[in-house]
């Protein structure tokens, strides 16, 4: 009974164990964290962020509904009049003022100017020193604002949006690449840790094997006291290192974790990726790829947009300065509402030119338009260092990224042939036919073409994402890489 019940335990404690920990491979962990993990966060949030603000701007294009009134403007005051005897007169003045403007507004962006198609009412109800009411109407009035001829800040805008949003929409994609890049590394963190406390532990039954024969060896007069010293402390420095192994994945395995909002307590069994894909990227491909996709390269147009629209702006406020404002409605006044809105009405037209001319201004307007252009040309060559960096880029991981499927390949056979050989001298020391300075070699090369495998195979994940992301472009599947945003889905 007791053993049937220590047993039920056992089970039980095993499944739990079982039930927390959670198998991960490379590419979930990517996805993961592509939906759930603080940067994917950031990305989305600035996504969304500058998608609304290019709505906004091209909500400022269309035509705008706009209502607007005083309801109501009541005073009650005693007012000085001046009668016709030179007196003065102290009548008690008490009104209501109503009124209410119904207006469509259209922003011409050609021009910078903004028309507008307005229809008003006004009522004005006087109840001292007379009862009246008075209506005052203008059914349709139409109106246009001008208010600067040389430069045209709408027109440049409608330039730079564009470009600023489409460049979001890539940068976006960018950053999800990113974040697989630094998944990639978070994750092969934690699986080197992880394989270097395993190999920390074998090391260290190994040792405690070697250490047990030894000291028989050594008891029966076959090795010196040296020897068994030297075995003892390679004993001894096995388990200190399987301490800091355990601990350097504790902490990679944190650091992974919270990228992933996995709970700190989830045991995770992390998968050593059995395949890589075997690319080989044009450069040239990659280079057309990355002029056609990646973000900077509208950035570099919209800076220079920039640029000249600064020049623009210069030379339009040199105090050089022309505004046109034209109106033209019907209008009418009336003691009732009915009548207000009867014929004939009266014409309204007003036109106003606005001119502004220094005659002396010592130079301030030359200065501004030569420091625009200054501005201008240094820019021009900031962009022309970047596009030559942005290329120089994709050339350096280019060339790395073909290369480090070969050294992967060395590595791995390197690993095997390593781990055969620490088999076959771990055999030959037991046996008493090579030293353990022999065997402490071996053990060392193992180790170290394990660590160095693993190293080249984070290598060439981080490289791989590395092209994904500077071209945005999937060479394995021959497609152009463009994530869409939830929020447009």
């Amino acid at each position: 009974m007791n053993k049937l019940l220590l047993s039920t335990i056992l089970l039980f404690g095993l499944g739990q164990a079982v039930a927390q920990s959670q198998m991960l491979e490379l590419q979930t962990a990517i996805l993961e964290a592509q939906k759930q993990s603080p940067s994917y966060y950031r990305a989305i949030n600035t996504a969304e962020n500058r998608y609304w603000n290019y709505r906004q701007f091209r909500a400022s294009l269309l035509p705008q509904l706009n209502l607007s009134g005083t309801l109501p403007n009541y005073s009650s005051a005693i007012d000085r009049v001046t009668l016709p005897d030179g007196t003065f007169d102290f009548p008690e003045r008490e009104q209501l003022f109503l009124s209410g403007n119904l207006s469509l507004d259209q922003n011409v962006v050609w021009t910078g100017g903004r028309l507008s198609l307005i229809s008003s009412l006004q009522r004005t109800d006087v109840y001292s020193p007379d009862r009246r009411v008075n209506y005052f109407n203008t059914p349709i009035s139409i109106s246009y604002f001008q208010p600067m001829f040389l430069y045209n800040d709408l027109k440049w805008q409608n330039k730079i949006q564009p470009l600023a949003y489409e460049s979001s929409r890539r940068a976006y994609s960018e950053d999800l690449e990113q974040i697989a890049s630094e998944t990639t590394r978070l994750y092969f963190d934690a699986l080197v840790s992880k394989i270097g406390m395993q190999i920390a532990e074998l090391n260290v039954r190994n040792n405690d094997t070697i250490f047990k024969i030894s000291k028989g060896r050594y008891n029966l007069g076959k090795i010196a006291e040296n020897d068994l010293l030297q075995i003892e402390l390679n004993f001894l420095n096995a388990e200190n290192a399987l301490t800091n192994a355990r601990l350097n994945y504790e902490v990679a395995a944190q650091e992974l974790k919270r990228y992933l909002g996995i709970p700190t307590g989830q045991d995770l069994e992390l998968v050593v990726p059995s395949a890589v894909p075997n690319v080989q990227v044009d450069l040239d491909k990659a280079l057309n790829e990355a002029r056609k996709n990646r973000a900077a390269v509208l950035d570099f147009r919209r800076r220079r947009i920039v640029a000249e629209q600064g020049v623009a702006q210069a030379r339009g406020n040199t105090n050089y300065n022309f505004n046109l404002r034209a109106n033209f409605g019907l209008n009418r006044q009336a003691d009732d509402l009915q009548a207000a809105y009867g014929n004939p009405f009266a014409q309204q037209q007003n036109l106003s030119i606005g001119v502004n001319i220094p005659i002396i201004d010592w130079g301030q307007a030359r200065s501004q338009i030569r420091r625009a252009e200054a501005n201008r040309q240094l820019q021009e060559v900031n962009i022309e260092q970047d596009e030559i960096n942005f290329e120089q880029e994709i050339f350096l991981q280019v060339m790395q990224f073909n290369a480090q499927y070969k050294r992967l390949s060395i590595a791995a056979k390197a690993d095997t042939v390593a781990q055969k050989r620490y088999e076959v001298a771990r055999q030959r020391y037991l046996t008493g036919k090579i030293s353990i300075t022999d065997i402490n070699i071996a053990q060392s090369e193992k180790d170290g073409a394990k660590q160095s495998y693993l190293q080249e195979l984070q290598r060439y994940w981080v490289a791989y994402y590395t092209i994904r992301q500077l071209s945005l472009y999937d060479f394995e599947r021959d497609q152009v890489i463009e994530y869409t945003p939830d929020y447009l889905n």
